[in-house]
Order: structure tokens, then C-alpha cells, then sequence
């Protein structure tokens, strides 16, 4: 039987040997391809598709490059200051991820295989994750400050965002009713009701009828519910009580197993929170805002100024 190769003949079978010769070397050349330097010291292609690899899909492909950058852009100021995490640290925090997950240590260990990982480079990782923070914090956290002023005028611009609902103290008269399902029960309790609401109409105090004929909470109180921003009471209740003006009374309101009349005592508007108590959380919100943006910054300018970085196309 003849070969492949012996039924190529002339020219055709030296382009094919050439052809073989080359391909090797010419893989082995886009492999090696430097894509971009840092200090003189080259990233190549076969790098960065092994890192590519390791990240999984969280980086947008165009990205990957300028992310591997950044990556050894840090690991070199972090050996450059000295900069190296206590096994402590290291140990603390392995356990802490463990414990999270809820897993033993088989269960843990086999999570870690599944992403390609052993305890040694799962190790390896969160070294350099505490590193980099010990980085940022020196070079980032301790430069960024929020003044007063600045909570102040933060405040000032959003202050709708503070505004606090309409307000009703609410008190109340409860008359039970023994069975819903009887007409002239429900009648009955509904008349006593009205006549209680006529009482007050007529200048009754509503708080003393409360003491004396409210069945429900709050009776010995003089029927007193509380204070109540909208969403706070029951949709009924609710809807019939912010409809009325502080000093009157409600209808009565079959609600349950009762005959229920309101009376709103005050009526407060909406105000705002007051700046002492949403400093806090104001000075969180500008501080996490000017910390990402000074992280911005010290990684696209600041960082990148200390060391030469060439990309090749």
C-alpha cells in the first residue's frame, strides 16, 4: 500500500515538508508574542490567556489585558513597599470563607477542586487578596476625608430624600361584636356606635366615652392607639383615619369582629429627619463614593506613573 506522503510529488511535496517545518515554530512564536511591557518585563500572549483562563467570565475580553496590568502593576508596589501578609491573617481568613460556607473540610477542599484549586494555591490566593488591601489601605483609605461641609451640602441638595410623612395620633372605640353573622347584633352595635360618634359631634370628650364603652386596646387609656405614619395601620383603618381633620370623629367601621370609631387628636406634618441623625450615613455614602473614585485615580494615573507600561498592538 503506498503512503500518503509518497503520493506527493515535485513542488507540491516540498511545500507540504515546508509547510510541516514551519508550523511548530510559527505556534510556538504567537504563543511567545509579548502584548506588553511593565518595567521592561514582558507580558506575553500565552500569559495572558492563561490568566484570561484563571479569571473565569468576569472580565469583558477587551479588558483582560488592561486588568492583567493593573494585577502586576500591584504586585510590584506591594513588594516594593514591603509589604506581606501574616500567616495569622492568612489562617483567620481561610477559616472565616469556611465557615461562611457552612462546609467541613472534605466538603471545602472538593469545593476548591472544582475551581481548580488546592489548599496551596487557594492559600496562595488569599495571600495576595490581603495584600492588595493592605495596599489600598495605606495608599487610598487614609488619604480620604469627609467634612462637615460636605455632609452638610450633600444634605442640603437631597433633602427630599429625608422628608418624613404626615403624622396621626389616633385614639379609638372598639365595640365587640359576639356574632358577625347577626343582623340585628351588627344593627344593634352599629347604633350604639353611631351614638357614641354623636356625643362627641356634640362636645363629649372623646377619650372619657372611650374609657368608659371601648372594649378594645388602649380602652383604660382613653382609647389611645399611638402615633401612625401611613402603611403603619390597617388598610381600612388606615384610609378612613388620614381622612380626617385633628378634633373629629370617624363613622363607624365594621372592622373584624368590632364596631370601631376614630378620632384623630393632632395631625403633625411632614418634616424632615434631622441632620444629626442621617450624618452617619451620609458621611458613609460620600466616603465610599470618594473612596472608589480616589481608587480610580490611583490606579489609572497614580500607580501607572511610577512605572513605564507599554502596550504593543
Amino acid at each position: 500500500m503506498i503512503g500518503a506522503a509518497a503520493m506527493l510529488h515535485g513542488p507540491l511535496r516540498v511545500a507540504a515538508v515546508i509547510a510541516v517545518l514551519l508550523a511548530g515554530p510559527a505556534r510556538a512564536e504567537v504563543t511567545n508574542r509579548i502584548v506588553a511591557t511593565i518595567d521592561g518585563e514582558p507580558i506575553t500572549a500565552h500569559e495572558l490567556r492563561q490568566w484570561e483562563q484563571e479569571q473565569g467570565e468576569g472580565i469583558p475580553p477587551d479588558q483582560t489585558l488592561d486588568a492583567l496590568i493593573t494585577q502586576r502593576l500591584l504586585e510590584k508596589e506591594i513588594k516594593a513597599q514591603g509589604i506581606t501578609a501574616r500567616d495569622e491573617d492568612i489562617d483567620r481568613y481561610m477559616k472565616e470563607v469556611q465557615a461562611r460556607s457552612g462546609a467541613d473540610d472534605a466538603a471545602f477542599n472538593k469545593a476548591l477542586a472544582e475551581r481548580g484549586l488546592t489548599q496551596e494555591t487557594y492559600r496562595a490566593k488569599v495571600k495576595s487578596e490581603i495584600e492588595r488591601a493592605q495596599l489600598v489601605n495605606k495608599e487610598i483609605r487614609q488619604r480620604v476625608n469627609v467634612s462637615s461641609a460636605e455632609i452638610k451640602r450633600y444634605y442640603d441638595a437631597h433633602l427630599t430624600d429625608y422628608a418624613t410623612s404626615d403624622k396621626i395620633k389616633v385614639r379609638a372605640i372598639f365595640l365587640r361584636i359576639e356574632n358577625p353573622n347577626d343582623a340585628e347584633e351588627v344593627a344593634r352595635t352599629r347604633g350604639k356606635a353611631e351614638e357614641l360618634r354623636d356625643s362627641v359631634r356634640k362636645g363629649k370628650s372623646f377619650e372619657d366615652l372611650a374609657k368608659e364603652h371601648s372594649q378594645g386596646p388602649g380602652a383604660s387609656q382613653g382609647g389611645e392607639l399611638g402615633t401612625f405614619s401611613r402603611g403603619e395601620m390597617e388598610g381600612r383603618l388606615e384610609e378612613v383615619a388620614f381622612s380626617l381633620k385633628e378634633g373629629e370623629v370617624s363613622d363607624p367601621i365594621q372592622s373584624g369582629e368590632a364596631i370601631a370609631l376614630l378620632y384623630v387628636e393632632e395631625r403633625m406634618g411632614g418634616s424632615h429627619r434631622p441632620l444629626d441623625e442621617v450624618s452617619p450615613e451620609i458621611r458613609e455614602a460620600l466616603y465610599n463614593e470618594a473612596l472608589q473614585q480616589r481608587f480610580q485615580d490611583w490606579l489609572s494615573r497614580e500607580l501607572r506613573e511610577r512605572h513605564h507600561v507599554e502596550v504593543l498592538n
